[in-house]
């Protein structure tokens, strides 16, 4: 049940022009419709992205800082990026470390070198800055998204082709590939 909720994570949400809200995709409108909002409304949650420069697939990943595997999926990041994979990335904050999730991912959404933070913070080493309450309110409108999706699991990577295909957990880019090129997933 909650698999299903998430293989309709980037198709039937869309998030409204506030970057605080999201809504459900109205009853009328096709999945492809729904699909395009989504991807039209994620720049309002400001992904840290990691672009590759042969780009095949576009990969949105949810993460903490708290998270072993989150850690080795940010450390591997060239591993994903050389094999087509661009990966955005998004906050979610667990409710047992919420409100340390929030500050920490915060400093780095606010912090100059979003990339570089982001890395730094994944191993342990938070930026410098402090966190803006806007930075604030960012990572939990990024967390809120992620929870009305169903997201609970922490890496949930999400391929954003239509339709977007889950998979849970710190997989590497090779096997990433090898299931979306497996029959069933054509």
């Amino acid at each position: 049940m909650k698999y299903t909720a998430l293989l309709t994570l980037a198709m039937f949400c869309v998030c409204s022009g506030n970057a605080l809200s999201a809504a459900p995709a109205s009853a009328d409108q096709t999945p492809d419709q729904s699909y395009q909002e989504t991807i039209k409304a994620l720049p309002a949650l400001q992904p840290i992205t990691f672009k590759a420069a042969h780009e095949t697939h576009q990969v949105l990943v949810f993460i903490d800082n708290q998270c072993v595997y989150c850690t080795n999926v940010v450390k591997n990041i060239n591993t994903y990026t050389d094999a087509g994979l661009t990966m955005s990335f998004l906050t979610i904050a667990p409710g047992s470390i919420r409100d340390s999730v929030i500050a920490d991912m915060a400093r780095v959404w606010c912090a100059t070198d979003k990339q570089k933070s982001l890395k730094n913070a994944m191993v342990g080493f938070l930026p410098d800055n402090d966190a803006t309450p806007e930075c604030e309110n960012l990572i939990k409108a990024q967390s809120a998204f992620a929870i009305k999706n169903g997201v609970e699991v922490t890496p949930t990577m999400v391929v954003l082709d239509n339709p977007p295909q889950v998979f849970l957990g710190s997989l590497t880019a090779e096997t990433i590939l090898a299931r979306l090129s497996a029959p069933s997933h054509k």
